[in-house]
């Protein structure tokens, strides 16, 4: 009778629905009215679905309180954009990667108006493709004076300095096609240069038109961190008890600490800091869905991360989950899953 009682308790145990962890934190999982959604609660549900679970959803605020929660065994899996690190290895197991992401630096762009594109126009930049250019046009003036000197001495003679400036004024004249036709050569040797310089003058021009273009909005694509080496000069912005606090604190640097990701980026956006450090893709999709032009997340990451689910050591849970994500995540199904929260560049 003992026995058949423990049979049945162990029976209903195994039975009863899941405790699965959740956070909110979009595009990975969110809620969506009285449901959760997300790329990894879909994950979630069809690897339910294949396995035969049933499951219930119990919301946490931070990353930390679920992998607790799973630690203590008051959840039996976490997901969400749970990145894999050494530290939570050693605390907890994990499943096969869900998908590949990592640390990113989100700023602000530059104020841009008429003080930015002024400031291009006066940098060195600008004053520099000016320079490469004159010098060019001298190089070619000074071939056409020398061939053109004693033959076409009506137009190009003179001193040596008049011979020279003629010789610049035509180069100038053929390069931007204005074609006055006050100078020209007659040599063979001068209509060889002019024929030359025709057709070089076409990627000149180009070339100084995109020079001068991006001495204009140089600064204005500009940010105030273009990288990791930045980050020890700025203030920056971390959510607690994540890996992107660990990183820093691996890196030695200073950092402001906030309780989640909103306030941080709250703070980039009003300048009250001048960097972030979180997780790229969830950035990315926050700035997207809120359209804010005025912050940008850097395209290269800080530092490569798998996102993956969490489980206790030694959890039975594994193993089924690591076999059903093996025949779910490279699939084209999936991929479109993927498209449809990250865009079809992530």
């Amino acid at each position: 009778m003992l026995m058949a009682c423990l049979c049945m308790w162990v029976a209903c145990a195994s039975a009863a629905p899941l405790t699965v962890a959740v956070k909110a934190s979009p595009p990975f999982s969110f809620q969506n009215g009285d449901r959760w959604d997300g790329v990894s609660v879909e994950l979630w549900e069809q690897i339910a679905e294949q396995a035969g679970y049933e499951y219930r959803f119990r919301p946490y605020k931070t990353v930390s309180d679920m992998l607790a929660a799973v630690e203590l065994g008051q959840a039996d899996v976490a997901i969400g954009a749970i990145s894999v690190t050494a530290d939570r290895e050693r605390r907890l197991d994990f499943t096969q990667p869900m998908y590949r992401g990592g640390l990113g630096i989100a700023t602000r762009t530059e104020a841009s108006g008429w003080m930015t594109t002024l400031q291009g126009l006066f940098s060195w930049k600008f004053f520099s493709a000016v320079l490469a250019l004159g010098l060019v046009l001298l190089l070619v003036g000074l071939l056409v004076w020398l061939f053109e000197r004693k033959k076409n001495p009506e137009q190009f003679g003179g001193s040596v300095g008049q011979g020279i400036g003629s010789g610049f004024w035509w180069s100038a004249v053929t390069m931007t096609t204005v074609g006055y036709g006050d100078k020209a050569p007659v040599s063979a040797a001068g209509r060889v240069i002019g024929l030359v310089w025709m057709f070089v003058s076409i990627i000149t021009i180009s070339g100084f038109t995109a020079a001068i273009a991006s001495s204009v909005t140089v600064n204005q694509l500009q940010t105030r961190v273009a990288g990791a080496g930045d980050l020890p000069r700025v203030d920056t912005a971390v959510v607690e008890n994540t890996s992107g606090e660990q990183w820093l604190v691996g890196e030695g640097l200073n950092y402001r600490p906030y309780p989640n990701l909103e306030k941080a980026m709250r703070a980039v956006v009003l300048g009250e800091v001048d960097a972030l450090v979180a997780d790229a893709p969830v950035m990315r999709y926050m700035l997207r869905e809120r359209e804010t032009s005025q912050v940008l997340v850097l395209p290269k990451l800080v530092r490569e991360e798998s996102y993956a689910f969490a489980v206790a050591n030694g959890s039975q849970l594994r193993e089924p989950i690591d076999q059903a994500m093996l025949d779910i995540v490279p699939s084209q199904d999936w991929r479109l899953v993927l498209n449809r929260y990250l865009g079809a560049d992530q």
